[in-house]
């Protein structure tokens, strides 16, 4: 933030420097003041908001009432808002758009800026810098009793470091705490990023122009990008988007982007593009600019993400073509410029700026597959940041959790609101201040357990990967370890107990506890370490600790009590994940009757992910929501899994978990067929069940499957799970083989 700070026309730093306090106004003494607002009657609505915010805040803190008038008074003090008032406009006038000045003389204070929301940011920064007042979360305000309010003499002007400021968090609907915190909309873009399956919807061009589709291998891919060589592809591009900006001549920002997906084109003629511009990014700034060209008034958005991250060779962005550069595959444990694993986001962020000074950085701060999980990452975030300025971003947008709560939602989106206004602002300053307000008595216990999580990581920073869409498991060997987990734990309990009797603080603290808790609860279920997990495995039978399952209880009440109630990005809820933990714990208590015996895969398994082929379906360890982990893979054949029971034996059910995530191309199997021998050669149908599920959403879960049946003796017991073996045509996976992954096999 640029900053010029004037005190009775001296330096504030000469005077600090010389020791001697600046010459004070009293705004409010002993409850009373000798001020008025004046806010012009033509001002514009968030002029007057400005005014009633003041009237109203003041009057909370000190119980003063200050009138408000809309014409100046020729005597008396006054609160003047907006910058008709002032003597030195033409001053503000080369202020960028947000930018404000709080200027104090002996008899009036200047709230001003070149437009109403400035007027607001003006306001706002006064009383939380002189009353301080602030807005902790989207609907809690900090408010302090004071019988009297001070104001030192001289003139701040202040101006933002981003001009656009976006927050992804849950304070999208709530208006007040985006003014207070300076924060913006995007209320000018009339489409907003991965726009191609929009501007082209495959629904309706994919039959008659499969040419304007993204040719991967020898088909045409609904579910990819576009074919930026086909003049059609551009042609029509443009002529859609000139009927939407007809629709909304108003919107000045409109992104012509690819889907959210790789599968870029491989034809002869996008090939000749990127060798031509020397990577991928070429043909989409090609693109772009074809269409920028049409719209010389507007500014046509496009992505720099994942395989267009690099900056081309040979092209330059047009002035109206806004680059769109996102940090999604970046490590999170060090800042951007410290860490060598980012050396080539750095890089690419160095050459995008020198080809363009339009660049909207898109960073990540939460972790997407588990927003419940703690989330040390607040070390990273000013230095970014400052990267970000240092290379001449203008639009800075942080990619939150959304609606969702996620770990320390409320510190973090505070701390990035006060750092996208002023990078250097003081962060320790602004964390302990928070902490403070917000926790109460907790607060200590709060700030240990922020400190410890950033600690433990910082002794595995170099090696350990701080990963956007980790799970509690890929954290077990550095700050999530046991011991580590024990003592959060504790100290959550210690900040429940010190605000045990305040409704509001206890609230937010069993809010803020939610993340150590399902670390703790979902590394017991997956790992086991000694001491935590669910499971007694000390007597002749695996029983199920009652401890676990009423933490787990408390756990999943506290979520639904305190408003997170969605584990991850795509909606996965806290009860759905109680239910997926009993029915993980039920099937590795029930008895199993092919429990270590002989299996027979008949059919080619994968080895990218080993788990010991025929043995992982029953060793008692069944799979978790991660396709990595403890799960035996079929890439593109069915299973046919042969048990051998070691004699004949009467069953009646088998049941097996299949996995299902889209995203990664594993579907469940189309049909499960069991099957009974007694020689081992000739066998019987016992059951089967067909898939119903025709879902096509990416939330990852775990699949029973049940076939019950009438009770046979038999001693082979073989189950067939036909797979789909490819990817189906609406996917972005089509023509290649798709995985299907099944757990533990149990027979009863």
């Amino acid at each position: 933030m640029r900053l010029i700070v004037m005190i009775a026309g001296v330096l504030m730093i000469i005077i600090s420097s010389c020791g001697v306090s600046p010459e004070t106004v009293d705004l409010v003494r002993n409850n009373q003041s000798a001020y008025q607002i004046v806010v012009s009657v033509n001002s514009d609505s968030l002029s007057k908001v400005a005014g009633s915010e003041l009237q109203e805040i003041i009057q909370k803190v000190t119980d003063a009432t200050i009138p408000i008038n809309h014409q100046k008074q020729s005597t008396g003090k006054q609160i003047l808002i907006g910058k008709e008032w002032i003597d030195t406009s033409a001053r503000i006038d080369t202020l960028d758009e947000d930018g404000f000045i709080i200027q104090v003389t002996k008899n009036n204070i200047v709230l001003a800026g070149n437009n109403g929301k400035a007027n607001l940011y003006a306001v706002n920064t006064f009383l939380e810098k002189y009353t301080g007042c602030t807005m902790l979360s989207p609907t809690e305000y900090y408010i302090p009793q004071n019988k009297n309010i001070e104001v030192p003499l001289g003139e701040i002007f202040y101006e933002p470091d981003f001009n656009l400021r976006k927050l992804c968090f849950d304070n999208d609907e709530f208006h007040d705490y985006k003014n207070w915190n300076k924060l913006e909309d995007l209320d000018e873009w009339g489409l907003f990023v991965h726009t191609f399956q929009h501007l082209i919807p495959p629904e309706k061009y994919y039959d008659s122009h499969p040419e304007y589709f993204s040719l991967v291998g020898s088909h045409r891919l609904k579910d990819g990008q576009l074919c930026l060589s086909n003049p059609g592809t551009i042609q029509t591009l443009i002529a859609n988007l000139r009927e939407r900006m007809e629709e909304h001549p108003e919107m000045k920002y409109w992104s012509v982007s690819q889907n959210d997906c790789f599968n870029y084109c491989e034809c002869e003629e996008c090939k000749a593009l990127y060798e031509k511009y020397e990577t991928i990014s070429g043909a989409y700034i090609h693109m772009a600019n074809q269409i920028a060209q049409e719209f010389p008034d507007k500014v046509i958005s496009t992505l720099a993400y994942n395989f267009t991250r690099s900056a081309p060779k040979n092209i330059r962005p047009l002035p109206n073509v806004n680059i769109m550069f996102c940090s999604i595959e970046c490590n999170r444990s060090m800042p951007l410029e410290e860490d060598k694993r980012s050396a080539d986001f750095v890089k690419d962020m160095k050459d995008w700026s020198e080809l363009s000074d339009n660049i909207f950085a898109w960073d990540y701060v939460v972790q997407f597959k588990n927003y419940l999980t703690p989330f040390p990452n607040f070390n990273v975030l000013q230095k970014n940041l400052q990267f970000f300025k240092k290379h001449g971003v203008k639009i800075m947008f942080e990619q939150g959790s959304g609606h969702n709560w996620s770990d320390l939602n409320e510190l973090k989106q505070y701390l990035l609101s006060k750092l996208m206004w002023d990078v250097d602002a003081n962060a320790d300053s602004i964390i302990n201040d928070f902490i403070t307000k917000y926790y109460g008595e907790a607060a200590p216990y709060i700030k240990s357990y922020f400190e410890l999580t950033h600690q433990n990581l910082n002794k595995y920073k170099e090696e350990e990967r701080l990963d956007i869409y980790g799970y509690p498991a890929d954290y077990l060997d550095s700050y999530l370890q046991p011991g580590y987990l024990k003592e959060y734990k504790k100290i959550m309990d210690q900040a429940e107990e010190a605000v045990n009797n305040d409704s509001v603080y206890l609230k937010r603290v069993r809010r803020a506890r939610l993340a150590v808790d399902f670390a703790y609860l979902d590394i017991a279920l997956n790992k086991e370490p000694e001491g935590m997990s669910y499971l007694d495995r000390s007597g002749d039978e695996i029983t199920i600790r009652q401890d676990m399952l009423d933490y787990l209880d408390r756990y999943t009440e506290n979520s639904v009590a305190t408003g997170a109630v969605n584990i991850n990005e795509r909606l996965f809820k806290t009860k759905d994940y109680r239910t997926y933990v009993l029915n993980k714990l039920h099937r590795i208590t029930a008895p199993n009757k092919a429990k270590g015996k002989s299996v027979e895969i008949l059919t080619e398994y994968s080895e990218k992910y080993p788990v010991g082929g025929g043995k992982a379906l029953n060793d008692g360890v069944v799979g978790e929501l991660d396709f990595h982990q403890k799960w035996l893979g079929f890439e593109g054949h069915d299973m046919i899994a042969v048990v051998d029971l070691e004699k004949s034996q009467e069953v009646k059910q088998v049941s097996m978990n299949f996995l299902k995530a889209i995203n990664s191309w594993t579907f469940l199997p189309i049909e499960v067929e069991v099957e009974g021998s007694v020689d081992g050669v000739n066998y019987i149908q016992l059951g089967s069940v067909k898939t119903t599920d025709t879902d096509r959403g990416f939330l990852v879960q775990s699949i029973p499957y049940t076939i019950v049946f009438n009770t046979t003796s038999v001693r082979y017991i073989k189950v067939t799970a036909s797979s789909l073996k490819q990817c189906p045509q609406w996917h972005r996976g089509y023509g290649n083989p798709c995985f299907m992954f099944v757990d533990e096999l149990i027979v009863e």
